[in-house]
This record gives C-alpha cells, structure tokens and sequence, in this order.
C-alpha cells in the first residue's frame, strides 16, 4: 500500500503562516509596521481593534487614495480577525483560514504603499492618532 500525500494549494506560498501562532505573530508584525502600538503576545481580539482604529485613521484623510485604498483591504483584515476571534477555539482549521486570510489582505494593503518603505518613514502618510 502507497501512502498518499495531500498538500495544501498555498502551503508553498511565500509568508503564507501555517500555525495560529505564526499567523498571530505575522499580524502583530504588520499591525508594528503601520505604526500600531502592539502589545506583547496579541490575541485575535486585541490586534482587530488596533486594526479597526488603524482603518479609522487612514479614512479621515481624504487627500491620498492610496491610504483609502489600504483601508479597504485593512477593513477585510478586521473581518477576519473578528471572525477568529468569535470562533476563539472551536473549529481550529477554520479560524486559521480566517488568520491565513487576514495575513493575505494586510501584504494586499501594504502594495497600496509601495513608495514608502514603511508608514512612519514616509512621514506625513499616515495621519496622526486622535487620543
């Protein structure tokens, strides 16, 4: 008898994470790189807030469509995250398909600014955060 081998489509992908803890990890990274004040070791919950806040940001500035654009494929980032988030550890293949995803659309968001190696460099690209 032969063993067979089944492989996930993407699982070759580049930055594509295969565990909840890469996938979290991944997103915290992102969540630093768009000048996310990220606390230590970020749950599903606490990274779609700073993402929903991130998006409330970039959509007050109405003179950069690039920012607008990001903040569409960001919004996609938050759904995913809330709907890891309410899975919590139920149905575990799902949920990471959820993290798998958000981690796709942040790398789809960040192309939007491909001219500044990251938001803080760029200076006036990101608006400030209203405390």
């Amino acid at each position: 008898m032969q063993d067979v081998v089944v492989t996930n489509g993407d699982v070759n992908a580049h930055g594509v994470p295969l565990s909840r803890e890469a996938a979290l990890a991944a997103l915290g990274e992102a969540a630093q790189w768009w000048g996310c004040d990220v606390p230590d070791d970020p749950g599903t919950s606490e990274l779609a807030a700073l993402v929903d806040e991130l998006i409330e940001r970039l959509r007050t500035d109405r003179r950069d469509e690039r920012l607008r654009n990001a903040a569409v494929d960001l919004a996609a980032v938050a759904e995913a995250l809330g709907a890891a988030s309410r899975l919590g550890g139920l149905l575990p293949v799902i949920s990471l398909w959820h993290l798998r995803t958000a981690v796709a659309k942040e790398e789809q968001a960040r192309r939007h600014l491909a001219q500044a190696a990251t938001p803080r460099e760029a200076g006036a690209q990101l608006p400030a955060a209203v405390s």
